[in-house]
C-alpha cells in the first residue's frame, strides 16, 4: 500500500512538475517577448531628435558640426518664447532674426528663408515641442 502511494505521488508529481515547467515556458516566451519590444523601441535624445529633424527638413551637417548648432537651437527656445510680440508674429521674427544673423556670422546656408525657417522648426520640435503651437502650419 506504501508502495502504491508513493506511485500516485510520483505520477502526481511529475503531473505537476509538466504543469508548473508549461506555464514556465509560457511566462518565459512572453517575458522575452516584451523585452525584445522594449530593446527595440529606441528613445532619442533631444540632440539626436534635432539631428534627425534637421535632416528631415534638408539640413545636413556633419557630426562634428551638430554640437556647434545645439546652442543655438536652444537659444531659439528661450528667444521664441520670450519675444515681445504677439504669439502669431513670433515665428516669421525669429525668422528674419536668424537670417540677418546669419549674415552677420558668414553662415551662408542659414540666410535662405527655408534654411532658417526648417533650424527653427527643428530647434522647436526637438528642444521645446510644449511650444510647437507657436510654429505656423507647415
Amino acid at each position: 500500500m506504501n508502495k502504491t502511494f508513493v506511485a500516485v505521488l510520483g505520477a502526481g508529481a511529475l503531473l505537476l512538475a509538466g504543469c508548473g515547467n508549461d506555464g514556465e515556458v509560457e511566462v518565459a516566451a512572453s517575458t522575452t517577448t516584451s523585452a525584445a519590444a522594449t530593446t527595440t523601441t529606441k528613445v532619442l535624445t533631444k540632440d539626436e531628435k534635432f539631428a534627425a529633424q534637421l535632416k528631415v527638413y534638408g539640413i545636413y551637417p556633419t557630426a562634428d558640426q551638430v554640437p556647434l548648432l545645439i546652442p543655438a537651437a536652444i537659444g531659439n527656445c528661450d528667444a521664441l518664447v520670450s519675444m515681445t510680440v504677439p504669439d502669431d508674429q513670433k515665428f516669421d521674427k525669429m525668422t528674419e532674426l536668424s537670417m540677418q544673423l546669419a549674415k552677420m556670422q558668414g553662415k551662408t546656408w542659414l540666410q535662405e528663408r527655408a534654411a532658417a525657417e526648417a533650424f527653427l522648426r527643428a530647434s522647436v520640435e526637438a528642444y521645446c515641442p510644449e511650444n510647437a503651437a507657436l510654429l505656423p502650419a507647415a
